[in-house]
């Protein structure tokens, strides 16, 4: 369940910030009465928009903690007033409440406030997809009204890089599916998606309903993972000056018999002092955010290296000598 918890008294008022103007909840006011005197009120104001217009603007704030506040203070009359702003998303939430005096007296207390709409959309999209999925996305339709309703859902899909449309290329080609749900009951539409193979990393959806004055949207993002592994295969050239070497790759010949291998990249690296390649790893081992045993040894270790590279090379002390006037670590310096 998602969940809330302040350090309050059991006769505190809670005063919810009203809903952004552009999407219209179930009422115009709602108050909800808890008991021990606590008080839950929702404020909410009419969607201003010009008639048949199917702008909807979707909720994307889904957090699932509402606010958390562990150290408030009651007035000399034992009261605490808490103002937040109500996240978007339409469920049901726990309020969960613990106080304590000066002496140690502790009192607690748990509700729950329900957030809703005449007209939701509840959309049921995956924590991720894969490349080459073809899979439903689908939505529940809630109608809480007092009548029928009959209306349009539509998903657009977004590329969550580059924030471009990418219905055509999921194959979201018939994106308004039309729909009708009897007073206090929900009905459900899908969509067929392909999952492309190399094209996009992170996705947008966003799932919108419109039925006459009443619109809901939610909207969030999800990423895409390769179903491939990115094999590398490193092998040291030593070659003196003057000297024509020959290298086999072992692993990477193997590989070649594989029907579903693509070429990445090959990088090929130059140095005259195979010394430098430890001065390139030094920052990673001196950089550690932790005190653990293990990563001050790190430090040590990469400090004790350094000193000896360059008590036993001047050229790379000059290299060092650079970077300190330049502010350059080795990662940055050529």
């Amino acid at each position: 369940g998602r969940a809330a918890s302040a350090a309050i008294s059991t006769n505190a008022i809670m005063e919810v910030a009203e809903e952004p103007k552009n999407y219209k909840s179930y009422s115009k006011a709602k108050s909800a009465k808890l008991e021990d005197d606590t008080q839950a009120i929702v404020e909410d104001k009419e969607e201003t928009k010009k008639p048949n217009d199917p702008v909807v603007t979707p909720r994307t704030n889904l957090k699932e903690t509402v606010f958390f506040l562990p150290n408030l203070m009651t007035d000399a009359e034992g009261n605490i007033i808490i103002k937040f702003k109500m996240n978007e998303a339409l469920t049901k939430w726990r309020f969960l409440a613990l106080a304590h005096t000066q002496d140690l007296k502790i009192a607690s207390s748990e509700k729950e406030i329900v957030t809703q709409k005449d007209l939701m959309v509840m959309p049921n999209a995956p924590r991720f997809m894969r490349e080459g999925d073809v899979f439903y996305l689908s939505s529940k339709i809630t109608n809480l009204s007092d009548k029928d309703i009959s209306g349009t859902v539509k998903l657009e899909l977004f590329d969550a890089v580059t924030d471009q449309p990418c219905n055509v290329l999921l194959g979201n080609t018939a994106n308004i599916l039309s729909f009708s749900a009897l007073k206090g009951q929900s009905t459900a539409a899908a969509w067929r998606l392909n999952v492309p193979v190399g094209k996009i990393n992170a996705l947008t959806w966003r799932v919108t309903a419109i039925s006459g004055n009443q619109s809901d949207g939610e909207q969030n993002a999800l990423p895409i993972l390769s179903n491939r592994m990115l094999v590398t295969e490193t092998k040291p050239l030593p070659v003196r000056g003057g000297e024509t070497k020959e290298f086999t790759f072992e692993a990477m010949q193997k590989a070649t018999l594989s029907t579903t291998l693509q070429h990445h990249n090959f990088t090929l690296e130059f140095t005259q002092n195979p010394a430098w390649y430890a001065v390139q790893a030094l920052p990673y081992l001196m950089e550690y955010p932790h005190e653990c045993t293990e990563q001050v040894f790190s430090r040590y270790y990469a400090n004790a290296l350094a000193t000896q590279v360059v008590n036993s090379s001047p050229k790379i002390k000059q290299i060092f000598d650079k970077w300190k006037k330049t502010s350059l670590n080795p990662s940055e310096g050529g």
